[in-house]
């Protein structure tokens, strides 16, 4: 059974963090993929920006998920992987009241900072399958290419000149 993350991380208002958030939203799914991959119990992940309501500036980091297991289990995986736990390290020191201590001290802090800002349960969560990704990855495996017959074999050979 797939369960939901909604992490929902209000962040700092100051202006050098404001101008950075693009830039670190845009990559973050590619800093994040080779652990996620490794995982082997992500279906999806997305990364959004809230806009403040003036207009101007971003107010919060949403970073939402759909993975196998439960939460706990989920959470120390990513601790363990360097990348994704530097990753959400980094959602944790721009918010705008970074946990204490630091998401990077202990496995503990790590999960009380997702947890607590965490908008979902496992119950608000639709499943339309219940196949692990595990499951899906090896019932979609990619076909290895086949070797294409020369031009020649398929049309008979040369042609001779008449």
């Amino acid at each position: 059974m797939a369960n939901p993350l909604t992490l929902y991380v209000p962040v700092s208002q100051n202006p050098v963090i404001q101008q950075q958030l693009p830039a670190l939203a845009a990559g973050f799914v590619q800093s994040v993929k080779a652990g996620l991959d490794a995982s082997k119990i992500v279906h999806y992940a997305r990364l959004a920006l809230i806009p403040n309501l003036s207009g101007k500036g971003i107010q919060a980091i949403c970073l939402i998920t759909t993975f196998d297991k439960a939460m706990n289990p989920y959470l120390e995986f990513f601790w363990k992987n360097k990348s994704t736990r530097t990753a959400f390290a980094g959602i944790a020191a721009i918010a705008l009241n970074p946990p204490k201590p630091p998401v990077g001290d202990s496995l503990t802090a790590f999960e009380n900072f997702i947890n607590s800002n965490n908008l979902n349960q496992p119950k608000d969560l639709y499943q339309a399958y219940p196949q692990l990704v595990a499951q899906i990855q090896e019932a979609f495996k990619p076909k290895p290419p086949t070797k294409s017959p020369s031009k020649s074999a398929t049309k008979g050979g040369s042609k001779k000149s008449r």
